[in-house]
């Protein structure tokens, strides 16, 4: 099987599935009791959130509150900052739109350019300000630090599930969303919350309180929280070498695919290199999905958590494409072992389903 979905879920190594097994006999206690197991696990843990936030973000310093998926992360934040105007955009991932509208007292969102992808900025009065830094679908890489000086006083938040462990983040927001399940760890995601921001504290207490006194959220195991912090450290020792890689896969995947009529939606320029996202004109991607599937290639027509409607992608609709369009898109995600094999085979076996289409 190649597999070629990794935005959706990255695939856990064998060294990374033989670490987690350790740390489920070794730390399996409750991180929470009294007793001295439960103490030393939560040094453990308090060791992993440092080490978490200097592997993501070069300094140890940032608050961790641990979370089960991107998406937990998603509604804690959004129901533990304080309710206000939000300003997003339109290529936000489903999930934060949702926790967005549930919570904020007003949603308004951000345009984007069709050409590069990148969002258009309006300076405005806002309680909250939220942007993705790499869009799950089509990979567009957003500078998160020109968003927020045109949100002035706003919180700062910036999804960077799609960016953490891949790409370097910058340090220029509040609270940042980062998921262990897109860069290879199980079951782990977590919000960074910068303590230099005056709302830190009031953020984290309500965070807490979410979890312990509401019960609207679970609790992290440690060998997850453990193993996640480990795989983060193996991603930034190995980032510079990954990064090169990937960009010379993506730039052979968008060649070939140029020869076969298929167009990339971003330019590589504007795009992380982990994402490639192309539209079929005359096909159906999720046919082709499915076409894929039974040659041993895995990919996907779009972002995972609408996979299964019957709407065009509201991404690519925002982008200005059509409808008809807007269902003809694929979306290939390399992951930190694919190879110029894996490729080559895609692309035989995508020249193979055309034809058969």
């Amino acid at each position: 099987m190649i597999y070629l979905d990794n935005a959706a879920a990255a695939l856990t190594d064998r060294e990374t599935a033989d670490h987690f097994a350790r740390m489920l006999v070794e730390c399996g206690a409750n991180q929470e009791a009294g007793h001295k197991e439960g103490r030393r696990l939560r040094q453990l843990i308090a060791d992993a959130e440092q080490r978490l936030s200097r592997a993501l973000m070069e300094e140890g310093d940032l608050r961790v509150l641990w979370c089960g998926s991107g998406t937990e992360a998603l509604n804690i934040f959004s129901t533990c900052v304080t309710p206000g105007k939000a300003v997003t955009s339109k290529l936000e991932h489903p999930a934060l739109a949702a926790a967005l509208k549930r919570s904020a007292r007003s949603v308004h969102t951000f345009g984007c350019d069709r050409g590069t992808g990148k969002l258009v900025p309006e300076t405005g009065d806002w309680d909250i300000a939220a942007f993705h830094l790499v869009q799950s679908e089509t990979g567009i890489v957003q500078d998160p630090g020109e968003l927020f000086s045109h949100t002035p006083g706003a919180v700062r938040f910036l999804d960077a599930v799609q960016a953490a462990g891949k790409i370097p983040l910058p340090r220029c927001a509040d609270i940042l969303a980062v998921s262990g399940n897109k860069f290879g760890a199980p079951g782990c995601a977590a919000l960074l919350v910068d303590p230099l921001w005056d709302g830190a504290e009031d953020f984290c207490a309500r965070a807490e309180k979410m979890r312990h006194e509401a019960y609207l959220a679970g609790r992290m195991i440690p060998a997850a929280i453990l193993t996640c912090a480990d795989v983060a450290e193996k991603r930034r020792s190995r980032m510079t070498e990954t990064l090169r890689r990937t960009e010379e896969l993506n730039g052979m995947l968008r060649a070939g695919c140029l020869k076969l009529g298929l167009r990339p939606t971003v330019p590589a320029e504007n795009a992380s290199p982990f994402i490639l996202h192309l539209l079929a004109p005359g096909y159906q991607g999720a046919v082709l999905v499915r076409m894929l599937a039974e040659e041993g290639v895995i990919v996907a027509s779009g972002s995972a958590c609408a996979s299964e409607t019957k709407t065009p992608s509201p991404a690519l609709t925002a982008l200005g494409y059509s409808r008809t369009e807007a269902f003809s898109g694929l979306r290939i995600s390399f992951g930190f072992d694919t190879s110029g094999e894996d490729v080559k085979i895609l692309l035989s076996s995508l020249e193979k389903v055309l034809k058969k289409y």
